[in-house]
């Protein structure tokens, strides 16, 4: 109380030199409010290019901590719960992790090899299908010089890179290897986070002073409500979207089905473009590979997914995540890409959220003033006090 006193009076004290010098209402008090407004506006820009280039030397070290963040996440609530009926927390958290990482090599190895497989198979029957029916054929034996054009530069493309499947499929591997190495080493670090988890958590407020730990505990809260809020909504409206892409293209029997699913449920992880990036893939390998009529049925299955997205599950599950505008949305997602490539976009939408919580808990509050001043009630005729009669 007493330090919440001394900082009200040394307030008080400023506000009234700053009257005294600059006159309420007086045109010099307004330029020096602007003044106020143009350092703290230089003074958020400046915070900012400094958290850019603390990111941008922690780039790769960011896909680790993504990882790690990631099992926590996942894993946490069944910690807690182990936790929650008197199991002792590194007991419960090596069981549950220990639980995970069984099942990992039993669903993993089929999916990657199946993922090969099919992108293998995508390699090496394109330019046999260009010459059979697809919708290319039809461009390269059209009768107008310009689609033939068209078609004869699209199958020359694809020839010339289907000589290079063996360095695409190379370059695919190394991927998929450093991506094990990540999930190895992140999934270890995720455990690490998941045992000493309440221990990190008050220690993080016991630096705090005693007289605004309630304050930062709120606001911590109000943070991670955020985050993993929209981090779980995002990976189930994703995940559904997947399954219904994966599902739908192979019962239409679309090539590598299985590799254009698992694309378009990691492209639906791009809050407003990843529908459209994900589309990509699916449209060009059904006009590379089909007649041009299936690709009204591989478009079909795209409109399918991201209708129960738009219009069901993302109403649902993201209402009450982040309220952001969607210009500021896709101004993030490109500042994400352009600060720390893929995994920056993925960040993107979190990281603006917790800025817009920090604008409106700090920043506008000290620029438009705190509280809601109270309009005047209208008076009606009747209410007013009425004098003798003359």
């Amino acid at each position: 109380m007493s330090q919440r006193t001394g900082t009200a009076g040394f307030g008080r004290r400023v506000l009234g030199r700053i009257d005294a010098v600059l006159p309420p209402g007086s045109r010099v008090r307004r330029v020096g409010e602007w003044g106020i407004v143009a350092w703290a506006a230089i003074g958020a820009a400046l915070i900012g290019w400094m958290v850019w280039l603390v990111l941008h030397r922690l780039a790769g070290v960011l896909p680790f901590l993504v990882v790690a963040w990631l099992v926590a996440f996942i894993l946490g609530p069944a910690v807690n719960g182990l936790a929650a009926l008197r199991m002792p927390r590194p007991l419960a958290a090596t069981g549950v992790f220990l639980a995970a990482a069984a099942a990992m090599p039993a669903v993993v190895p089929i999916v990657v090899r199946t993922v090969l497989a099919q992108l293998k198979s995508l390699l090496e029957s394109s330019p046999r299908s260009l010459q059979h029916g697809a919708a290319v054929a039809r461009l390269s034996h059209s009768s107008n010089s310009v689609l033939r054009g068209v078609g004869h530069a699209i199958t020359r493309w694809v020839t010339t890179h289907q000589q290079d499947s063996g360095h695409i499929l190379a370059t695919v591997g190394s991927i998929l290897a450093h991506a094990g190495v990540v999930l190895l080493l992140g999934g270890f670090l995720g455990y690490l986070f998941l045992v000493s988890r309440p221990g990190l958590s008050s220690g993080l407020i016991m630096l705090v002073p005693p007289g605004r730990r309630q304050t930062a505990t709120d606001v911590l809260d109000e943070l991670g409500r955020i985050v993993s809020g929209f981090v779980r909504a995002r990976f189930i409206v994703s995940f559904v979207v997947g399954v219904i892409a994966t599902a739908g293209l192979r019962l239409i029997g679309m090539p590598s089905w299985l590799l254009l699913g698992i694309l378009v449920g990691i492209a639906n992880l791009i809050p407003t473009v990843g529908s459209f990036v994900g589309a990509v893939p699916v449209v060009l390998v059904a006009i590379l590979t089909k007649p041009p009529a299936f690709l009204l049925a591989a478009v079909a299955v795209m409109l399918l997914a991201h209708a129960v997205d738009g219009y069901i599950l993302s109403p649902i599950v993201l209402k009450e995540t982040t309220d952001l505008h969607p210009v500021v949305v896709l101004l993030a997602v490109v500042a994400g890409a352009e600060v720390m490539g893929l995994w920056g976009v993925f960040a993107a939408i979190p990281i603006a959220g917790i800025a817009q919580y920090g604008l409106k808990r700090w920043v506008a509050p000290r620029i438009f003033g705190t509280g809601d001043q109270e309009l005047p009630v209208p008076v009606s005729a009747e209410d007013l006090p009425r004098g003798p009669a003359p």
